[in-house]
């Protein structure tokens, strides 16, 4: 009964949570972030050598690319001048050993991360 009533308490709050942050026509609560980076990919990943962080931009910012072993320690940074549109970073692995990244582009307002492959 206990796990009955904790259920339908987190599904009511949830469903109240997202009926305040969505206002029924499309528009979007002044609380909330425009998203400046509408596209992030890594090609080819895995990868042996090097490779190309592909990400269009709404607009022309400063982004900071990031990368992160999994004990979250940055191995790698990087400011980027962005230009509205489609963008690219290259990538050499360097002395960086074989196995898994996270790799992160960061605006003014929001924080993209994705998993990156070294093999």
């Amino acid at each position: 009964m206990k796990k009955l009533l904790l259920i339908t308490f987190l599904l009511v709050t949830t469903i109240g949570f997202c009926q305040q942050n969505f206002n029924g026509n499309g528009a979007i609560n002044k609380n909330q972030t425009i998203e400046t980076i509408l596209s992030l990919s890594a090609y080819p990943n895995p990868f042996t050598i090097k490779t190309r962080i592909n990400f269009i931009s709404s607009k022309d910012q400063i982004i900071e690319f990031t990368v992160k072993n999994l004990l979250g320690k940055t191995v790698y940074l990087e400011k980027i001048d962005a230009s509205s549109g489609n963008n690219s970073i290259i990538f050499n692995r360097n002395n960086l050993s074989p196995g898994m990244y996270i790799y992160s582009l960061q605006t003014e307002t929001e924080v993209i991360s994705k998993r990156l492959v070294i093999k």
